[in-house]
């Protein structure tokens, strides 16, 4: 009977010693799947912010090039030489005339921006679009005065004028960001031919 035993002993231990290591096994597998999980559900929400963050930098890309696009054509639907703002104005339209906020050859500002007096853009309402310009210099064919009596270029000569864009998502319309994390702008330069 001794032998009977030792053979039942024999046969009974090892497949407890299996079944304790395939439950052991089994919960190793469940935790990599785990972690795999996790992995992939942080990857998914960084590509998400990701692509959240550049759907909005397009948008303000576009609305300061539209805003940027629509004082160069205000500025160039008159063909006239533009006037400095009143020191009182709140917008660099005079009426629906534009005027030039200051001069860029002066450059009181340091290439820094202003939007403390600009317009706002039509039809830009998130993020919203402000715009406004500043005088460069005249130029005029030889021969041919820069400035008439009136302190206004002659017909034939040609104006330059800095145009300043801004697209903000912030909605205050009494005090605008400075361009930066807050504000995207842009500045392009424009001619206008004096008729």
């Amino acid at each position: 009977m001794n032998a009977s035993r030792m053979r039942r002993a024999r046969t009974t231990s090892p497949r407890r010693a299996q079944m304790g290591a395939a439950l052991f096994v089994a919960m190793i597998m469940v935790l990599l799947l785990l972690v795999i999980a996790v992995a992939g559900m942080r990857t998914v929400t960084l590509e998400s912010r990701i692509g959240g963050n550049m759907l909005q930098s397009h948008a303000m890309q576009e609305v300061a090039d539209g805003t940027l696009r629509e004082g160069e054509r205000t500025i160039q639907a008159y063909g006239i030489s533009l006037k400095p703002c009143a020191s009182a104005a709140k917008s660099p339209l005079d009426g629906s005339k534009p005027c030039f906020i200051s001069d860029a050859r002066a450059d009181t500002n340091g290439l820094k921006t202003d939007f403390a007096v600009s317009a706002r853009a039509s039809g830009f309402d998130d993020p919203r679009g402000y715009w406004y310009p500043r005088y460069i210099t005249t130029q005029c064919p030889k021969g041919a005065s820069a400035t008439a009596a009136l302190e206004s270029a002659n017909t034939g000569c040609t104006e330059f004028y800095e145009v300043n864009s801004q697209a903000t998502k912030l909605t205050s319309d009494t005090s605008r960001p400075v361009c930066g994390p807050d504000a995207l702008c842009l500045r392009s330069a424009i001619n206008l031919f004096i008729k």
